[in-house]
């Protein structure tokens, strides 16, 4: 068995071990508490680490395209009218960020021309 495969399973066990603790001997603790949040931490940060090897090992080299200048011209409601347009139009498409109000116009546009060129490449696949 792989180090990191076995670690994890240990602390799998523990962080199971310490919720079967506290439900039955009473409320978490500061200290509990602040263990849970290192714990998510580290599981967080391994998945994390795993991803961007996933990605180096991978190495997918896509060049960017220029964004469309009709997009480049939009300001931020017509781009989040745009975007619900396309999904209105297209039941499947949907996009990682749900919660727009922290993207800027920038990723916007990104999003919204790489919605339409995804739909286009669709389209001629099934010519």
């Amino acid at each position: 068995m792989k180090e990191s495969t076995r670690n994890m399973r240990i602390l799998d066990a523990l962080a199971d071990q310490a919720a079967h603790y506290e439900l039955e001997f009473g409320a978490p603790t500061k200290e509990s508490r602040a263990a849970g949040a290192r714990y998510a931490a580290f599981v967080s940060n391994g998945f994390a680490e795993k991803r961007r090897e996933d990605l180096e090992r991978v190495r997918i080299n896509m060049e960017r395209r220029p964004i469309r200048k009709s997009l480049l011209a939009m300001g931020r409601d017509a781009l989040l009218a745009q975007l619900a347009k396309l999904e209105a139009g297209s039941p499947t498409l949907s996009f990682a960020h749900q919660d727009l109000t922290h993207i800027s116009d920038d990723d916007l546009r990104t999003m919204v021309d790489d919605a339409v060129w995804a739909m286009e490449q669709d389209s001629d696949e099934t010519r």
